[in-house]
């Protein structure tokens, strides 16, 4: 078995080397939604690239025709099909002329485009056009952005292992004990990534990819080790036979951790559902990723195991211990009801700000990127010196089907136009209308077979139909909230002031965030159905038991709304910018099938602890005994993974990281060790599937059984 877990990692540390260059940016967009199929229309009518990049020429002279051209050269030598100067745009350059831009469109995919961009920038920086060169537009904002997020990945890792390390040192004693979990964790990640290269030749995979594996992988790997090696130590301190130990450990805790991480894969599988590349990719990193951390922990660590018998003691180092004997019966409360309905009030009150939640994705935005990055500072510098909004526009796109004459089309633009001018936070509107054409040129140039190059931008007439697009820009900017509003107000608003002369569709960057939100909120509830679902049903058959099931998705759905309630309270306090929507999401389903670690192993020790002879409050308050200093070190591990990739440069990865954080403490200090003892107590034996009866429970002062022995 090992053996063949070392040519398995090997193989799969060679193929993760690869998995960099393979992953797509972006990925926050639905294909299928309004926005982007209009998207393709407009590339077809107007002859858009689908990949249009952005090159900021800034410096402390005024920029003239050979600074574009030397600019334009390395562009078209670059594969671009479509470039746009400030001579053909006078918008496109400061009023000092010390700023221009430059725009090229590139056909073929994006990860294509997204590539060529260091190239680029190398190349425009030392060509001496400008002082400054940035590239940037989605391609560069894409490229980045996997740049960023790959660096965030290798960042956190690098700060979680060594506090890895220190927490495991302090829960085992032992070193021997310490590497096992994490051989288990890195030989996780490596495998997973080379999985993850060889799929990207079958799918587009975002650089969400590698975020979630370690953020997962870390997480699930070095718990689900950890509760094994503790149960064979424990079984191993009673005198079994190493092989007898690993049985044993395997039996329970190795029993546990396979439903546990069933748990967190048939979560992660709702998030296939909205069929956008972004949650796609993160799906399939976390099933990824557990599937393979299971397969180490169930086969490898158990061979491990059995090969270093005692040797997995050796090595201890010298931690202060104490024993701490009761020399009194321990008494547990007399009101358990009442204690674990106060704690699920706490849950709830903490849970309430999500009532003034705000969810909108970045788009058009650079700033989820660090400010040193050169993207970002071009758009920044757009921004200050020029104007972005005409880089990113509204597209509003009126299609007019059969022979309408030009007047007609005429009158269906200026209607157009009226209403967008007339709409609160628009800036400008630019249409065929708007262009200074006299109405008779105008009417003569629509006639003509083939329409002027300053109109063709703006109208299109083939077989019959007629595309007219109307350029929209907002007063704060694409990314703004305003701009959101104003997109559902064109939606809603202007097929109803145009009557049936034409059908409308808005496209653009803004209109494509606003569709990609409004494909999560409308898909959170199939998403949270099928989790609630499948995870009811794997629990049912895992515990024979409908109540513990429902417990457990109680708890779990107390402990998402608590997490969202505190990271948006968080949020509005230092930011008047929404929550990314992927945020909550992604909490919900990936927080679902982590908590059921804590469920499923307390459950397991209190059952066993009841099964052994012990009374049903006995053995409810000996298995939290048990299974507390584990948790709460398998927490603190979870959250140590998590707070390290606040540190990231990428806006979502902060958000997720900093909430699976509160998500994991809540669950640990809150549910497992408040709420769930004491309801278990409240509900009494029946939780277990069995009548509440005199032999089944214990009275009031029951006591633990025998003296506790505390390591620190």
């Amino acid at each position: 078995m090992l053996a063949i877990w070392l040519i398995v990692l090997a193989a799969g540390a060679l193929l993760a080397t690869q998995l960099d260059g393979a992953l797509s940016g972006g990925g926050f967009t639905n294909p299928r939604a309004e926005a982007l199929v209009t998207q393709k229309v407009v590339q077809k009518a107007f002859g858009d690239a689908p990949n249009q990049v952005v090159v900021v020429l800034d410096g402390d002279k005024t920029l003239t025709d050979p600074d574009y051209g030397s600019a334009t050269n390395i562009l078209r030598s670059a594969g671009a099909t479509t470039i746009t100067t400030p001579v053909d745009n006078s918008a496109f350059v400061s009023r000092s002329g010390h700023t221009a831009v430059i725009t090229a469109g590139f056909d073929g995919d994006g990860t294509s485009a997204q590539n060529l961009v260091p190239g680029l920038q190398s190349k425009l920086s030392a060509d001496g056009s400008a002082k400054n060169v940035y590239v940037t537009g989605q391609p560069a904002l894409d490229f980045q952005l996997n740049a960023h997020s790959k660096e965030d990945a290798t960042r956190a890792e690098l700060i979680v292992f060594p506090l890895l390390i220190m927490v495991l040192l302090v829960v085992f004693g032992t070193v021997v004990a310490t590497v096992l979990p994490l051989l288990v964790a890195g030989s996780a990640l490596a495998i997973a990534s080379g999985i993850g290269f060889l799929a990207t030749h079958v799918t587009d995979i975002s650089n969400l990819y590698s975020n979630i594996v370690s953020m997962i992988g870390l997480a699930v790997a070095v718990d689900y080790s950890l509760f094994i090696i503790k149960r064979f130590r424990e079984e191993l301190d009673r005198g079994e036979t190493p092989a007898d130990a690993v049985v044993t450990a395997m039996q329970t805790a190795g029993k546990s951790v396979l439903y546990s991480g069933i748990a967190v894969v048939l979560a992660l599988a709702a998030l296939f559902i909205p069929r956008v590349m972004a949650f796609t990719s993160i799906a399939l990193g976390g099933i990824v990723v557990t599937i393979v951390a299971l397969a180490v922990t169930v086969l490898v660590l158990p061979a491990g195991l059995v090969l270093l018998g005692d040797r997995v003691n050796r090595l201890r180092i010298p931690l202060p211990a104490r024993r701490e004997k009761r020399t009194t019966p321990h008494r547990h409360p007399r009101h358990p009801g009442l204690i674990g309905l106060a704690g699920i009030i706490v849950m709830l009150a903490v849970a309430t700000p999500i009532l003034g939640i705000s969810l909108q994705s970045p788009v058009a935005s650079a700033t989820v990127l660090p400010a040193n990055d050169p993207a970002r500072i071009g758009l920044e510098v757009i921004k200050k010196d020029i104007g972005q909004e005409g880089l990113f526009p509204i597209d509003v796109i009126l299609t007019s089907h059969g022979n309408s004459t030009s007047t007609q089309v005429l009158t269906l633009a200026n209607k157009a136009t009226e209403f967008l001018t007339k709409e609160p936070g628009v800036n400008s509107v630019d249409s065929v209308t708007t262009r200074g054409i006299p109405t008779e040129q105008l009417t003569a140039a629509l006639d003509a077979a083939t329409t002027p190059k300053p109109l063709s931008q703006v109208f299109h007439r083939s077989n019959g139909t007629t595309t007219m697009r109307l350029l929209v820009t907002s007063t704060q900017g694409p990314d703004s909230v305003q701009a959101h509003d104003l997109v559902r107000t064109i939606r809603t608003g202007l097929p109803a002031a145009l009557g049936t002369g034409a059908s409308v569709a808005v496209t653009g960057a803004t209109a494509q965030g606003l569709d990609f939100d409004n494909t999560l909120i409308a898909g959170f509830p199939l998403i949270a159905g099928v989790v609630l679902l499948l995870t009811f049903l794997m629990l049912a058959f895992a515990f024979r038991s409908a109540l513990l099931p429902a417990l457990a998705l109680l708890f779990n759905v107390l402990v998402v709304a608590a997490s969202l309630g505190l990271l948006t309270a968080v949020q509005h306090a230092v930011s008047t910018q929404p929550l990314n929507s992927v945020t909550p999401i992604l909490l919900f389903a990936v927080m679902f099938g982590l908590s059921m670690d804590y469920m499923v192993i307390m459950i397991s020790r209190m059952r066993e602890a009841h099964r052994g002879g012990l009374a049903y409050d006995a053995a409810v308050l000996d298995g939290a005994r048990r299974t507390r200093r584990m948790i709460n070190s398998a927490a603190v591990i979870m959250i140590a993974v998590f707070c390290s990739f606040m540190t990231g440069q990428i806006g979502i990865v902060r958000e997720i990281g900093i909430g699976l954080a509160i998500a994991v403490a809540l669950d640990a200090v809150v549910i497992r060790i408040i709420v769930m003892p004491n309801i278990l107590r409240a509900i009494g034996p029946r939780a277990f599937g069995a009548k509440r009866g005199t032999t089944e429970t214990a009275s009031e002062d029951a006591v633990l059984p025998g003296p506790e022995v505390v390591e620190v």
